[in-house]
C-alpha cells in the first residue's frame, strides 16, 4: 500500500479495490454551479444510490459526504482550479473497511466507516454499482454520459490544448 499526496480537499482518505471513485471533471462556470451546489449533487447521487438497495443514507452539513447513521459511506474531496472540479467522490460499495481503522477518515474522530455491502448484507457486483451510479449522475447532473475510447478521449485533450 502506498501514500500518495494530492491536491485535493479534506484530510487523508483511503482508497481501495470495491470502493467506486468518481472524478468529474466540470467546467463548473459553464455549467451554472456553486461549489455547494455541485458538493450537494455529489452527495444526492450517492444517497439516491444508496436507497436503490434499501439504505437510507444522509447528509451531514458539518461533515460532507454521506452518512448511515454516525458511519461514512461516501466521501467527497474536491480541487476547483480556473472554475473546473477535479477529483469528486468515492463510494462504499464493497471495499475492506479495515484500512480505515488505521486513520482519521476525513480528518474525523471517533466515526465509524461502511459500506453498501455491510449495510444491505450482501455483496454488490460493481457492475451494477457502476451502472447506478451512472444513472443517477445522468439525472441529478441533468446529462448524459457516451462511451468514448481512452484514444478518442486522448486526441480530444490535445486538440484543446
Amino acid at each position: 500500500m502506498s501514500v500518495v499526496q494530492v491536491e485535493r480537499g479534506g484530510d487523508i482518505t483511503y482508497h481501495g479495490p470495491g470502493q467506486l471513485v468518481v472524478y468529474p471533471i466540470i467546467d463548473l462556470q459553464k455549467a451554472k454551479l456553486k461549489v455547494l451546489d455541485y458538493v450537494d449533487r455529489l452527495e444526492e447521487v450517492m444517497i439516491r444510490s444508496a436507497a436503490k438497495w434499501g439504505i437510507v443514507a444522509e447528509r451531514n452539513p458539518m461533515n460532507r459526504g454521506v452518512w448511515v447513521d454516525n458511519k461514512k459511506l461516501g466521501s467527497i474531496g474536491i480541487t476547483i482550479r480556473n472554475g473546473v472540479s477535479f477529483h469528486g467522490m468515492a463510494f462504499n460499495i464493497n471495499v475492506e473497511l479495515a484500512p480505515f481503522d488505521w486513520i482519521n477518515p476525513c480528518g474525523l474522530q471517533g466515526i465509524g466507516v461502511t459500506s453498501i455491502e455491510r449495510e444491505a448484507a450482501y455483496r454488490i457486483p460493481m457492475s451494477e454499482a457502476r451502472e447506478v451510479i451512472r444513472f443517477h449522475m445522468e439525472g441529478v447532473f441533468e446529462v448524459s454520459f457516451d462511451a468514448i475510447r481512452l484514444s478518442a478521449l486522448k486526441g480530444f485533450l490535445e486538440t484543446t490544448h
